[in-house]
């Protein structure tokens, strides 16, 4: 009875001695106990490579079932490797810096007469940035000769509802042809430099040079944009 449990104990010994020696030369476990059962400590860390998993389209090797959720951070994914198609977008919130574009405004006014050198309001519109930004500003303009007079100049410019915007000043000088040939109407544009968050008045301002000209036509449209 002792030397056949003694054959027994042998037994089991060299069996265990002969699959060491096998992982050990060869590299390959030939004996794990039952099925699917390979544990995270089975396996070398870092020894599971791409050539491990299935890359035929027609098997998902791994699926978002096998990930634990919220495993995945940015360090996992490549620079640039999802795209579009990659992405729900209805997951998506708002970018940041987005968040403000694309609101506009806009603004009419007519029968602007400054009747002098002094500048007169004669557009406005009111718009809101809820971040430091800028704004995109064009002021469409059209000046008449009073009846009196054949010819007359002045000018316009725009303003960001704090300061003059000095690019946008645009002085003009017409007569009685430039009228009938359409040569009266002008148009301004500017983007305004970054502006602090808050409401302002965005607005456009004409002056008349000779006492001669009126503005029957002021319009203005502004736009908020990010503030990069």
């Amino acid at each position: 009875m002792m030397l056949t449990n003694l054959g027994r104990s042998f037994a089991r010994q060299w069996a265990g001695l002969l699959a060491l020696f096998l992982v050990l030369t060869s590299g390959t476990a030939y004996a794990l106990a039952g099925s699917n059962t390979v544990f995270s400590d089975d396996i070398v860390d870092g020894t599971v490579s791409s050539a491990d998993v299935a890359d035929d389209d027609t098997v998902r090797a791994l699926r978002g079932i096998d990930i634990l959720n919220g495993s995945l951070i940015a360090q996992d994914f490549a620079a640039d490797s999802v795209t579009g198609a990659g992405i729900r977008e209805s997951s998506l919130s708002t970018v940041p810096l987005a968040a403000q574009g694309g609101t506009g405004r806009y603004g009419y006014e007519g029968a602007c007469n400054p009747e002098s050198t002094n500048w007169l309001r004669c557009s406005t519109v009111v718009l809101t940035l809820n971040r430091p930004g800028r704004i995109l500003v064009i002021g469409q303009v059209t000046a008449m000769v009073e009846s009196a007079n054949e010819w007359g100049d002045g000018g316009c410019r725009l303003h960001d509802g704090t300061q003059v915007i000095e690019a946008s000043r645009t002085y003009v000088k017409w007569d009685e042809e430039d009228v009938e040939e359409g040569r009266n109407h002008f148009t301004m544009t500017a983007v305004t430099n970054v502006l602090p968050a808050g409401t302002r008045a965005v607005a456009i301002d004409c002056y008349d040079q000779t006492g001669a000209t009126t503005y029957p036509l002021a319009r203005i449209s502004a736009v908020t944009l990010s503030g990069q």
